[in-house]
């Protein structure tokens, strides 16, 4: 079926008429306003030319711009050409920010997520001529907007509310909400909350109303008419601000839920969403200020596709499986940015690893659920353009999970929170990303609550997507790159930019690898999924040291802050002047696995950044290093690079013209470990050694070493591939002398 994807007004469809001149004249007056209803309930301010990309609520400032280089969620706005009515007022080059908003005085608040990383808004404000007036950050904000006068604007989250006078700049303070709205006279503020919504006058509450609403979704205020008006999904309340008593209320049933309201001419409009089949249809309602219905009518509709909802998808998988979010369910889409990539501006001091999925489709494409749930939270994090929706498979105030959907176009977004959504509803559609294209942020989150605030610093990310989305038809392994022109690896001394040449390896190194994937079709180069290394003596070719994991791009955080996640991405990768992270707009993208900075385990933590390998636990010689990387579906490549290590060792392992002075038991290497780790020992005489593991309780496991020895360093590999996950122990014993250490096995 093909989607309409406009603002249509039925006028032969009326559901309800009182006073039919009267109520004619009423939808002139509200066609006159510049405000329609969207198919989804919600008001849109009209655009009053066909080119502009943003406008105010009267419709008689409006703007034109081009849209230049992105990231996942930064716009760079250039051609900035700002109107009065056709009068072209200014032009910039390039404007701060990547979203806007415009008053009906002709204010610009420029929205600024350059570091959304740590969750930081910055706004600058400026004149209608193109003068910068202040500007202001915050941290966490979610609820935005001007006054309907436009001399104010206010910003805030569930914990704080700023209402900062443009003219004077003066921010005034009131407590979080889920929703405020400032009267016409700018002299009254209305905040809602779980439960009650509290009117202000000058910064003095003056009265509290108890609603009972969980969740708020608008709260509206008007001084001339004496007038506080709040919905939730099926109630409206209206009360007078003098005395906060209940002046009517009115509730809906069936699929009819409240999205939206607008006081104005001395009548409250209400915008109703009626969905059913596969019609979403918007729907005007206008309630004069005694309660009695003036007008109900079908304002906008809109037909989408409907599909049958899967269970579960064909396939053994210790991850859910679940389908792609876009049309066609089972192919895979253009993957542009990969959960944990390693991403920047270009710069050598500062990176971050990305905290989901982008996915690549065309601007305004639908976007569908992927699995059945509860809508937790429908927000902006900046504007238009930075919607999301996150839905859950659990009811619960406890800690759940559930899929978040970024870059709705908000006039489409089909649920709010306390809705319920099935797999493959149809959610709302993609915004246009860049000139050419839109993208969608996807990945599962955590958070507590019934409704999940970006506010509380809960919101975790639990694993990568990949590992779910079905089909993975990828057939294509990674490609392993030279990490310089004249060196297939990269070496460096520890936690440095001391690079070292591969015939002259010496003391604590890190291993570093370039790794180039694709997904599919994509040509966007991506980060390796898993990443391998082994290392075998020449030319008895002997490992020496056991395949071990670098890293797996599978982590889990237990928080969403970006900024929290910079130190975490010189764990995975290398980040220095020679080896310089990506920017997001490259399609040839640099990739350097540090494959030593890992204990061996999927996890990560920051103490890893110091581990390395010790080139001094091996004698002299020539050795083969071998690395393994591998994508999310199995698809593996195996390469390797000749080396020489030079610390002046020889013949370590066999004890040989290396002088010992004392009884020595290494920690082993890696632990914890999985499957295997080497145990390293120094003997200063001969004599009769044994080397035994023993369970927590004592038991013994297994004996490694029970010969006589001479005077020198020995190591010794244990696989422990059949033992159960725990801590171990391993005893040392010489004569009078022994040693005990503990080490971990994690499968």
């Amino acid at each position: 079926m093909k989607s309409t994807h406009g603002i249509i007004f039925i006028a032969l469809i009326f559901l309800m008429i009182l006073q039919p001149a009267h109520a004619q004249d009423i939808e002139n007056r509200l066609k006159a306003s510049n405000i329609s209803v969207a198919f989804n309930g919600t008001f849109i301010a009209n655009s009053p030319v066909e080119k502009s990309n943003a406008n105010s609520a009267d419709g008689r400032f409006w703007c034109t711009y081009d849209i230049g280089r992105v990231t996942d969620e930064v716009q760079e706005i250039k051609n900035f050409q700002f109107y009065h009515n056709n009068h072209l007022l200014f032009t910039s080059d390039k404007v701060p920010g990547s979203d806007l908003y415009i008053s009906n005085s002709g204010y610009i608040a420029f929205l600024d997520i350059t570091h959304h990383y740590k969750r930081e808004l910055t706004i600058h404000f400026y004149s209608k001529t193109g003068s910068h007036l202040s500007s202001e950050t915050f941290v966490g904000a979610s609820v935005f907007g001007f006054s309907s006068t436009g001399n104010k604007f206010g910003v805030g989250n569930a914990k704080y509310l700023k209402i900062i006078s443009i003219p004077d700049h003066r921010i005034d303070n009131y407590d979080g909400c889920d929703q405020f709205n400032i009267s016409e006279d700018e002299n009254f503020i209305a905040i809602a909350l779980a439960g009650e919504t509290k009117v202000y006058s000058k910064e003095k509450l003056i009265t509290t109303l108890k609603t009972d609403f969980v969740y708020p979704r608008r709260v509206k205020i008007s001084s001339k008419n004496d007038m506080v008006a709040v919905i939730d999904k099926k109630h409206l309340n209206v009360y007078s601000i003098k005395d906060g008593s209940l002046l009517f209320q009115e509730k809906l049933t069936g699929n009819h839920s409240y999205r939206d309201l607008m006081l104005s001419d001395n009548k409250i409009f209400a915008g109703i969403h009626y969905r059913y089949d596969s019609i979403s249809n918007g729907i005007l309602k206008i309630y004069d200020l005694e309660g009695n219905v003036l007008l109900e009518k079908i304002a906008a509709s809109n037909q989408f596709r409907t599909f049958k909802s899967q269970n579960q998808l064909n396939k053994s998988s210790s991850y859910k499986q679940i389908p792609w979010p876009f049309v066609p369910f089972d192919s895979v889409h253009t993957v542009w940015n990969y959960y944990e990539q390693h991403m920047s501006y270009g710069y050598s001091d500062w990176s971050y690893l990305h905290q989901g999925l982008d996915i690549i489709v065309p601007m305004n494409e639908p976007t569908y659920a992927v699995e059945d749930g509860f809508v937790k939270c429908v927000l902006t994090i900046s504007g238009n353009m930075h919607w999301r929706v996150a839905i859950s498979n659990e009811q619960t105030s406890s800690l759940s999970k559930g899929w978040l959907y970024a870059h709705l176009v908000p006039s489409t977004i089909q649920f709010d929170v306390g809705d319920t959504v099935q797999q493959f509803d149809y959610l709302g559609d993609i915004v246009r990303w860049s000139e050419d294209w839109g993208h969608i942020h996807f990945v599962e989150i955590e958070d507590a609550g019934i409704v999940w605030r970006y506010s509380d610093n809960e919101w975790g990310i639990t694993y990568n997507p990949l590992l779910s989305l079905q089909p993975d038809t990828d057939h294509f392994p990674p490609i392993i790159d030279d990490v310089f022109s004249d060196s297939k690896f990269g070496f460096c001394v520890n936690e440095s930019d001391d690079y070292l040449k591969p015939d002259s390896l010496f003391g604590d190194i890190d291993i570093i690898i370039k790794v180039i994937d694709h997904i599919g079709e994509s040509p966007w180069q991506l980060p390796a999924y898993e990443t391998y290394y082994w290392v075998k003596n020449l030319p008895d070719g002997n490992i020496v040291f056991p395949r071990t994991l670098g890293h797996i791009l599978n982590h889990s955080y237990n928080f969403y802050d970006s900024n929290k996640y910079t130190p975490y991405a010189t764990v995975i990768y290398k980040r220095d002047e020679q080896l310089l992270p990506s920017s997001w707009m490259d399609m040839t993208r640099n990739y350097y696995h540090v494959l030593t900075n890992s204990n061996g385990d999927s996890l990560i933590e920051l103490s890893e950044n110091q581990l390395a390998f010790a080139t001094t636990n091996y004698p002299d010689g020539e050795y083969c290093i071998f690395v393994e990387a591998r994508d999310q579906y199995g698809n593996a490549t195996i390469d390797s690079m000749n080396v020489k290590f030079k610390n002046g060792l020889t013949n370590v392992a066999e004890g040989k013209n290396q002088p010992i002075s004392k009884f020595e038991l290494l920690q082993n290497y890696p632990n914890p470990f999985n499957p295997s780790t080497s145990i390293r020992y120094s003997i200063p005489e001969s004599g009769k050694v044994t080397l035994r593991i023993y369970d927590f309780l004592g038991r013994e496991i297994s004996t490694l070493v029970d010969e006589f020895q001479k005077s020198g360093g020995y190591a010794v590999n244990f696989d422990g591939k059949d033992l159960a996950s725990g801590i171990y122990f391993y005893e040392l014993k010489l004569g009078q002398f022994s040693e005990v250490r503990k080490m971990m096995v994690m499968h």
